[in-house]
């Protein structure tokens, strides 16, 4: 089980994560899980991310307004996936998941961390629809700003400068003995 952070921010995001390479997961796991919604859109979402888990020195107009245009493409082509019209609100029921289930970490030092992690996406186009899933892969880092674990451009792009190119662990559910032959630590949710 990985720690939680030690409260919840105005964003209602988990913060205050240990300065542990755990700590750094936790974080990680954390801003990588979210759910869309009819009211709490992909520009929401990071936003979200912007305000509780990007490093100070990212955090600059520029960047937010890059951000909320990404968020806006992402709602757009999450509306074409299920079928909808790009713009407006996606139908009551509907929504895009991703739970984090897994992670590897593949560098870890006191003031970084490069990991993995094994996404589990979900998607439904209506209250009446069936849910779709799906497992992913990503390559993120972590980097400790003296108060918390923090995302950043810098840390991002070093991990994919150096282990971009590099294997990634296989996609399998927790409890396929690929998951576990891949090198996959699972994530226990806290009960």
């Amino acid at each position: 089980m990985l720690p939680r952070g030690a409260r919840t921010d105005e964003q209602g995001n988990e913060v205050g994560f240990p300065h542990t390479t755990e700590g750094a997961v936790g974080m990680l796991a954390a801003a990588n899980t979210t759910e869309v919604t009819a009211a709490h859109s992909h520009v929401d979402v990071q936003l979200g991310v912007y305000a509780s888990y990007l490093i100070a020195a990212d955090r600059t107009e520029d960047n937010k307004t890059k951000i909320e245009q990404a968020g806006a493409e992402s709602d757009a082509k999450m509306r074409r996936s299920m079928g909808l019209p790009e713009d407006g609100a996606p139908p009551p029921g509907a929504y895009a998941r991703n739970h984090v289930v897994g992670f590897q970490v593949i560098q870890a030092s006191p003031s970084e961390a490069a990991v993995w992690l094994l996404s589990r996406v979900t998607t439904r186009k209506g209250e009446m629809e069936t849910e779709e899933g799906a497992y992913t892969c990503t390559l993120v880092a972590a980097e400790w700003d003296g108060t918390d674990w923090r995302l950043s451009a810098a840390s991002t792009e070093d991990t994919l400068r150096r282990h971009g190119r590099d294997q990634s662990p296989p996609i399998a559910a927790p409890g396929d003995p690929a998951f576990n032959s891949g090198g996959w630590t699972a994530i226990r949710a806290a009960s």
